[in-house]
């Protein structure tokens, strides 16, 4: 069950991290793509993808990046497209909306402004937009600007650049202010960084990447994440390619996280991959974003490839929903020391001078270990050896601390021998 934020094993995530790694049933609710290439001649008949998604006063509004050309030789412009339940959408008959006054730079991968929720957020009054660009086929660099709109349709002129070798960045506005998390392309792997801001132009890149390769089915990128905040827990859905070493598949992989710089991946991944019964999106899915709906669920837009011969970079644009991860149960610590009934977790909260440590491995899915708890009455530090049953044990070491995300139940005691006769140890079940 290996749970990794560069290479950290799944006993490390935090129990309120943990709890969201339950299966994503990510159901395609449309008969064809939402949104499909233009007709011959128009700005998006070769190319589309990375559709970013606002919902305003019953309205949805889709922006997508499209483009013209071969993949050497394409530019590409903002498309707007709206729709009145967020799976059927009607382009808009000024498209495209925004483009480089070059004509040379492209408009990549927008990302609007959003709430923790994925909800769009206006300031004063006005949608705020963040996007890559670089002169396509010509080895240029990519660079981040922005652009404001009162419409979404009338967009100002795009901003000098922000950060470089930043691509397809996701934005929200939390109670620490503004922060992004984007694909570093300055050299292979791609991997995810975090960037900060007071204002959302000037940012300041964590020195330490977000997301790094480190799971078996990634390779050679980490790209396209769209990021949300629900209940204290951030979350993160980004791409790769699917053990593809030529690149022919892609698929989605899910991540958590409680500061957005220390990221748990999902020990499932990837979460959604593409569906071959479909033909316009039978390899590759990404570039995208997911939002929470009004009713706990999470509907997630995102373009996708047809199988090679690969003459459209990008061929549709799709949407997916999950209803979500159900009633989480609260994270409730342990009592220390346990009582038979007792249901918690056994979280390791230094501040109040609790830990655990392995004292002994009995076998695959048994262990004793010691937990550390100040007691309440004494004030004094002090622990309980305990019998765990029904862990994974195989990356316990005696002598070790280790950190459990499962809720465990006190069901009773477990005796051994020793040299100075039986010893009795509370027994807490894994549930």
């Amino acid at each position: 069950m290996a749970i990794c934020f560069g290479g950290v094993a799944a006993a490390e995530a935090p129990p309120q991290v943990a709890r969201w790694f339950v299966p994503q049933d990510w159901l395609r609710d449309t008969e064809g793509p939402v949104i499909s290439l233009g007709e011959t001649g128009q700005f998006d008949d070769m190319h589309i993808f990375a559709p970013a998604v606002a919902e305003e006063n019953g309205r949805f509004s889709l922006w997508y990046s499209g483009s013209r050309g071969t993949p050497g030789n394409r530019v590409f412009r903002l498309g707007l497209a709206t729709s009145g339940d967020g799976t059927q959408f009607e382009k808009h008959t000024a498209n495209p909306v925004l483009q480089f006054a070059d004509a040379a730079h492209s408009v990549l991968t927008p990302a609007l402004l959003r709430n923790p929720d994925g909800s769009v957020l206006r300031e004063n009054g006005k949608l705020r937009m963040w996007f890559s660009s670089a002169t396509l086929g010509k080895g240029g660099l990519h660079t981040m600007h922005e652009s404001t709109s009162s419409d979404g349709i009338q967009w100002d002129q795009p901003s000098a650049s922000l950060l470089e070798n930043a691509y397809c960045p996701t934005v929200l506005k939390t109670d620490g202010g503004y922060e992004m998390w984007f694909s570093d392309v300055s050299r292979r792997p791609w991997l995810i960084r975090r960037a900060t801001s007071d204002d959302g132009r000037r940012w300041t890149v964590d020195a330490r990447p977000a997301v790094v390769l480190s799971q078996d089915w990634e390779g050679e990128v980490l790209v396209y994440p769209t990021v949300l905040k629900i209940d204290g827990v951030y979350l993160m859905w980004y791409g790769s390619y699917d053990r593809a070493v030529r690149r022919e598949t892609t698929a989605i992989g899910f991540a958590a996280s409680l500061d957005g710089q220390q990221w748990y991946k999902h020990h499932s991944n990837p979460v959604l991959r593409p569906d071959p019964a479909r033909p316009w999106e039978s390899n590759y899915v990404g570039s995208g974003c997911v939002m929470r709906l009004s009713d706990g669920s999470f509907r997630y837009w995102y373009a996708s490839r047809k199988q090679p011969p690969f003459l459209n970079l990008y061929f549709a644009i799709n949407t997916a929903r999950w209803s979500g991860p159900g009633s989480l149960p609260p994270v409730t610590p342990l009592r220390l020391p346990p009582e038979k009934g007792d249901v918690g977790v056994l979280s390791v909260q230094v501040s109040v001078g609790r830990s655990v440590e392995v004292l002994e491995v009995i076998d695959e899915t048994n262990a004793i270990i010691r937990a550390w708890y100040r007691d309440k009455l004494s004030d004094q530090v002090t622990f309980t050896d305990v019998w765990l049953r029904g862990v994974e044990t195989n990356q316990f070491t005696a002598g070790q601390s280790v950190k459990l995300p499962q809720t465990f139940e006190v069901t009773g005691n477990q005796l051994i021998d020793t040299t100075c006769g039986k010893r009795s140890f509370v027994v807490l079940e894994a549930k």
